[in-house]
């Protein structure tokens, strides 16, 4: 909670609320993050404050973790009791798309500068800053840039079951996520090959890949298909582990390439709760 002090006399408290609204524009749009304002000690009710800002990305470093200046719809008057206020800026497509590598699927931490102006008080000085941290939870962010149109989120719940081998795979999918954000790509791809081994053992999928690729691809039942995909998966992200001379050992991984690996076994894993 960001403290701004007038002397003994009195304190601004103002506190980031959770939640967060866009509005959509021409490439460009409208962020508003709401705060909670209280007022304590020997201060003047209704005595109007002027409240400004600037925003800025906690998780990126240098210059692109500038965000904007936060503005106000106005003056704020302070009560005996909470109130709530509203402050805007404007985020770019870029930008969005610079937050979203950046929290990589975590939680958005946000810090916001503010300064308290008042503008009727005048027995201490009128202007105090403070900082305050914004942090807007994943599936908050997530649904408010979905109906932004400014991109598309699939979660996908794993759940910890008491089958051992698919508990720990889906504690690997939670650890690639974690590598993810560290960005130790290559790590995270080799996670979500091994959150693999419950998905091809409860499915038996090596002898059923097996009898699959004997067949025509337009032959193939539904099960073979799953087959084929689960084992071409496995192929492909078992070139994280090893470094096989001529071919693995040349292969490199994006963040791209993470998300997408970690993603396809989720989304494998996920499906074995409709299996005994």
């Amino acid at each position: 909670m960001a403290n701004f002090s007038y002397g003994n006399a009195y304190n601004v408290n103002l506190r980031a609320q959770d939640r967060v609204n866009f509005s959509m524009g021409w490439d460009v749009h409208r962020l508003a993050l709401t705060f909670e304002v209280t007022a304590h000690g020997n201060y003047t009710v209704d005595a109007p404050f002027l409240v400004s800002g600037r925003l800025w990305a906690f998780d990126v470093q240098g210059p692109a973790s500038w965000l904007g200046i936060l503005a106000p719809a106005g003056p704020i008057a302070l009560k005996p009791f909470a109130t709530t206020l509203t402050m805007e800026t404007t985020v770019t497509e870029t930008q969005l798309r610079g937050l979203e590598k950046a929290r990589a699927g975590a939680d958005l931490n946000l810090t916001a500068d503010l300064t308290i102006t008042g503008l009727a008080e005048t027995k201490h000085w009128p202007v105090a800053d403070a900082q305050e941290p914004v942090r807007i939870p994943h599936a908050t962010w997530s649904n408010a840039i979905t109906q932004l149109d400014a991109g598309a989120f699939v979660d996908v719940l794993i759940p910890i079951t008491t089958v051992e081998a698919r508990a720990t795979a889906a504690r690997r999918i939670r650890e690639a996520k974690t590598a993810i954000r560290d960005q130790r790509y290559e790590h995270a791809v080799t996670l979500a090959r091994q959150a693999l081994d419950a998905v091809r053992e409860a499915c038996n999928t090596r002898k059923v890949h097996d009898q699959a690729v004997q067949k025509k691809a337009g032959e193939r039942g539904q099960e073979e298909r799953w087959a084929v995909l689960i084992q071409s998966a496995y192929a492909l992200f078992s070139g994280a582990p090893h470094d096989d001379s001529g071919t693995t050992e040349n292969f490199s991984w994006t963040r791209a390439d993470a998300v997408a690996a970690v993603a396809t076994a989720a989304g494998l894993l996920a499906r074995l709760a409709d299996l005994p």
